[in-house]
């Protein structure tokens, strides 16, 4: 390279190299000065920033502001860097049907809902945005949704929802304080296994493998129970030293059976809502569903919907739970 005044010309690559690692590290979250110097340094090794950096950061800023049109403001508050603005880096050039489904899933899920975990949806979907020219970002909403029935009531702690998945990632037991259906006021200490958050009817879930409960209560070691994350205790959740097992004790297999009427089966379309179904479509326009289920509870809810057209013949188990339904049901609509 020729020699200048100020020593040798850094390449027009490497200059590139080290705005775009910035740019990709604010992109990420804000950041100080040093972290930006730091993310520089580790990529480049030997053509990073010298040790003086300060100054050399501060030019390399004001070109992505001046030169690239990005938007970025110093908080004096965090002493961090924000990027508001992506300028000439809003590179994706998305076909329609992309942008239909970047509006539903902003419609589906929305800032205003209380599940932690919808937060990070929405962290990314701004993010992908951030990415998109003004021109063409998706405008208004189509109308394909899920049909969420309700909206959850009871906030989930977005602590306890942190520990939770920091102890599913890290495979480490958990324990926490819990009230359930059973226990209206008291709370019991359970100590389990987790494995998975989902998302049902407008709740989250924990699905874990107990190992103790304290006191003790109708859940027993080694069932497996779906937790509803809004009923943990805020600020009760431990992640504990232990390892869960390397294997998970396997979980109840039940094998279901149930018969639906011809009045919701004669088309032959029915949906499928358990592992290993198989459907049987009968002469007389019923249908006969097999099944096998782990969790004959929310069998039971799932089933319900289908009212006097659904007749659960297999297991037992869920069977007599039928009936026991139907007669607490008959007791609260007696004869007129």
């Amino acid at each position: 390279m020729p020699p200048r005044k100020n020593g040798l010309r850094r390449s027009s690559a490497t200059t590139f190299r080290r705005r775009l690692i910035i740019f990709r590290r604010l992109f990420r979250s804000d950041c100080a000065a040093t972290e930006l110097i730091e993310a520089v340094n580790l990529e480049l090794n030997h053509d990073g920033y010298p040790p003086a950096a300060t100054m050399a950061l501060k030019h390399d800023l004001d070109a992505l502001k001046h030169e690239y049109n990005c938007t970025i403001r110093f908080d004096r508050k965090t002493s961090c860097y924000k990027l508001l603005s992506v300028g000439d880096f809003a590179i994706l050039d998305l076909p329609n049907e992309s942008l239909d489904a970047l509006n539903f899933i902003d419609k589906n899920f929305p800032d205003d809902n209380v599940l932690a975990a919808f937060i990070n949806v929405q962290k990314l979907l701004r993010q992908i945005k951030m990415l998109i020219p003004n021109e063409a970002k998706p405008r208004g909403g189509i109308p394909l949704t899920f049909r969420n029935p309700g909206k959850q009531i009871n906030e989930v702690d977005k602590r306890t929802y942190q520990v939770i998945r920091r102890a599913i990632d890290n495979k480490q037991m958990l324990a926490f304080d819990y009230t359930s259906n059973f226990e209206l006021h008291d709370s019991r200490r359970h100590t389990v296994a987790p494995y998975e958050v989902f998302f049902r009817d407008g709740h989250a879930y924990l699905d874990a493998v107990v190992h103790s409960v304290s006191p003790a209560g109708h859940v027993v070691a080694n069932d497996t129970v779906e937790y509803r994350l809004d009923r943990i205790t805020r600020g009760s959740t431990r992640m504990l030293p232990t390892n869960i097992p390397p294997v998970r004790p396997p979980q109840s297999r039940y094998p279901l059976v149930y018969i639906l009427g011809p009045e919701v089966a004669r088309r032959r379309d029915l949906a499928t809502f358990f592992n290993e179904t198989t459907i049987t479509y009968n002469d007389d326009g019923s249908a006969t569903v097999a099944a096998i289920v782990s969790n004959l509870w929310t069998t039971r809810q799932i089933l319900l919907r289908y009212g006097s057209a659904c007749v659960v013949t297999s297991p037992p188990e869920l069977v007599q739970m039928f009936r026991d339904t139907i007669a607490q049901m008959a007791a609260k609509y007696p004869s007129t």
